[in-house]
């Protein structure tokens, strides 16, 4: 055979081979299509429509807000008492002032602080002998008071919480006085930079304890359940700062430990105990859980439910993808809760950045999708912060929490269908909304319709379209007519308005934004 044959032979071999394979796909492709076309088609689960089903015309066009857009379930705290009262805006000043007395906050200070920008939400954080003097009966220290006239007159929204011990106490232990001497105490060593005396003690958590702190928590939530801006309250009564953790020194020169008041199953039952008791007392307020406890069953429980929100008190290496996964939310209508960025520590100031960019530790509450997260452990720190680290402020107003506007409104008919306005609903924040939503388009005859999306929804992303049916008597509305699109949001117990985050000059009430009904 030449070699010129041999070349044709092959050819002709390659031909062939392509000829089956391309044979071969166009059968199977042809038998895969017939068996898909011959499936019984159901309706989908997604609300798919084929466009020729669909008469429709747009109604409006809403752009993303920029800046603050403050509503219910999220913010930026801002800290009026807490276990840190001393200022240090370097790292090695921060650790020096923690070991001086703490300093006294004044009236003309928080009123400073209630005349910034960005404090979204006071938190307050105290000892139990701070709040309670005597039995069955709430003391409530001064800057408590100053929140609540804050939350009556400017209709700021608060949390609080209230610690069992405190390292950081000027007193040797955190229980009120009509309890000094009735219940065994452990003896610790904390760090050598935090002021007061030492040895420090905390209770022995026995069932008398247990009883003692849960009429307390009672108390608390007889008189705050009900207060109408208040956002959550932090799960107490176990660990130093009520954080679920005793990591200290129990012996002068010992090692760290983390003490465990008995076996595990002791240990499980008494935060099963402080999670129901709260629970019980907060039955409208959500109740805020750190994530130290996920190392037991009952918190794990309480997360997986979606009875507590998650919270950190704050990011270091050692945060876990375990940590990250309840984090995110284990349930819809869960909100995450940051604890404080330190200024001048945490983050730079703005002379020290080198450009307006997005800073590393905001950048990480942003990809865990929080909620809440706060600047600085105090009133003078959040002064300072406004005064030296506004970016940072700018930066986290612009994607905390959820932030939601109509991209689109339709008026549309399904095919034997009705006419409705569909809303193509985007959030442009970090995070789901922490509770349900209601949609509500009102006309101007005073009648209304109503959605109720569902919980956590719409998370951040891609917009998604909600519909709402119009009224029989709308026919007579036109283009000269326009409704009025609002929402609220209901979280556990507690119904709020929530704001547009709209494009300034597109609605003149953030509450309300007008939209034409036109006619099909």
């Amino acid at each position: 055979m030449t070699s010129k044959q041999k070349d044709m032979n092959e050819n002709a071999a390659c031909s062939s081979r392509r000829n089956f394979i391309k044979g071969t796909a166009m059968v199977t492709s042809a038998l895969a299509l017939q068996g898909w076309v011959g499936q019984k088609t159901e309706k989908s689960k997604g609300g798919m429509i084929r466009r020729a089903d669909e008469q429709s015309i747009h109604l409006a066009y809403f752009d993303p807000a920029e800046g603050s857009v403050p509503n219910p379930g999220m913010g930026v705290n801002g800290y009026v008492f807490t276990d840190h009262m001393h200022v240090g805006y370097t790292e090695a000043e921060w650790n020096r002032t923690q070991g001086l007395p703490p300093l006294q906050l004044e009236r003309t200070t928080f009123d400073k602080m209630m005349k910034l920008p960005y404090v979204d939400n006071l938190y307050l954080r105290f000892e139990w002998r701070d709040v309670q003097k005597q039995r069955g009966k709430l003391e409530l220290p001064e800057a408590w008071k100053w929140v609540l006239e804050a939350a009556e007159k400017q209709g700021k929204r608060w949390s609080f919480r209230i610690m069992n011990c405190s390292p950081h106490s000027m007193s040797e232990n955190g229980l009120p006085e009509f309890l000094q001497g009735k219940l065994k105490m452990i003896p610790y060593w904390h760090a050598d930079n935090v002021p007061g005396p030492r040895p420090k003690y905390f209770p022995e958590y026995s069932n008398e304890y247990l009883n003692w702190w849960g009429e307390f928590v009672s108390l608390l939530g007889a008189k705050f359940d009900n207060h109408p801006l208040l956002e959550y309250a932090d799960v107490s009564g176990y660990g130093f700062w009520g954080e679920m953790h005793h990591y200290a020194r129990y012996t002068p020169d010992g090692p760290v430990t983390n003490y465990q008041p008995g076996t595990p199953e002791r240990v499980e039952a008494i935060v099963e105990r402080l999670i129901h008791d709260h629970l019980e007392a907060f039955t409208k307020t959500p109740a805020a859980l750190g994530l130290h406890t996920a190392d037991y069953v009952a918190a794990q429980r309480a997360f997986e439910r979606g009875l507590c929100w998650p919270r950190r008190d704050s990011f270091m290496t050692n945060f876990s993808t375990a940590e990250t996964i309840l984090a995110q939310g284990l349930k819809p209508g869960s909100a995450m809760l940051w604890e404080t960025i330190i200024p001048g520590v945490h983050n730079p100031s703005d002379l020290q950045k080198p450009s307006k960019e997005v800073l590393p530790l905001p950048q990480r509450y942003f990809d865990i999708a929080a909620n809440y997260i706060a600047v600085g452990f105090n009133p003078w720190d959040t002064i300072w912060a406004h005064e030296h680290c506004l970016d940072t402020y700018e930066i986290l107003e612009q994607r905390i929490g959820y932030r939601l506007r109509p991209s689109i409104v339709w008026r549309r008919r399904i095919v034997n269908g009705k006419d409705e306005i569909a809303i193509g609903l985007r959030n442009d924040g970090c995070s789901a909304p922490p509770g349900q939503l209601t949609i509500q388009a009102s006309f101007s005859d005073g009648s209304n319709s109503t959605a109720v999306l569902p919980m956590g929804e719409p998370t951040p992303g891609a917009m998604k379209i909600y519909a709402l049916p119009l009224l029989a008597n709308a026919g007579k509305f036109g283009a000269d007519k326009m409704i009025g699109l609002s929402m609220k949001i209901q979280i556990k117990g507690k119904n709020y308005p929530v704001q547009w985050a709209v494009k300034k000059g597109q609605t003149a009430d953030p509450f309300i934004l007008k939209v034409p009904l036109k006619k099909l």
